[in-house]
């Protein structure tokens, strides 16, 4: 399958779209205010595309999750899960033990709600479920998350990502949405959007 530049714009756009969407879902849960940054497309990819991303750099948290055709990731820095994590846990006790497993868990709980509203917002546009299931957490370099993610995703053909950057000035941290959708999904999705 060829994708011409509209097409990737389109699909593009929808992500955009779902992500500003979900952004007050998003806002309540971590009690802060995100705004989208980037986004960028790599239309046929698997993770040795990625290896950029291999260069030396913090450990970060991650989840994801998938179902036939599609894959969804999103992961933080350590330095930005544990804010999330006190920012998740602000008014409790716990609040200033914003350990490893109190981060791990309010990255699971925020990327949960984030990509299901992400994906949610997919399937009204495209008229199709995206059932997902509980997000998966992984823990390491940022290249180290997307080798799993991809290691998890059964794609039928070549893979189209798209990847989203948001970031919370209040909380000085930052967030990184990846979407994965194989041929069979993505011809599904750019027909939806022709009708």
């Amino acid at each position: 399958m060829k994708l011409t530049p509209q097409d990737q714009e389109a699909v593009l756009r929808l992500v955009e779209e779902g992500v500003e969407a979900s952004s007050s879902k998003l806002a309540a849960i971590s009690r802060t205010r995100w705004e989208l940054r980037t986004t960028s497309l790599k239309a046929y990819a698997g993770p040795e595309d990625y290896a950029e991303l291999g260069q030396p750099g913090p450990d970060c948290f991650g989840a994801y999750c998938h179902a036939p055709g599609k894959m969804f990731l999103s992961y933080f820095t350590a330095r930005s899960a544990a804010l999330l994590g006190q920012a998740f846990l602000a008014g409790s006790r716990r609040s200033a033990e914003a350990k490893a497993q109190v981060q791990e868990v309010a990255v699971a709980e925020v990327s949960n709600i984030f990509i299901n509203a992400v994906a949610s917002h997919f399937a009204d546009r495209c008229g199709m479920a995206f059932i997902l299931p509980p997000p998966t957490l992984a823990r390491g370099s940022r290249l180290d998350i997307i080798r799993s993610a991809f290691g998890a995703f059964p794609a039928a053909g070549r893979v189209f990502s798209a990847t989203i950057t948001l970031a919370s000035d209040e909380l000085s941290a930052d967030c990184t949405m990846m979407m994965m959708l194989d041929d069979l999904i993505l011809n599904f999705v750019l027909d939806a959007l022709d009708r």
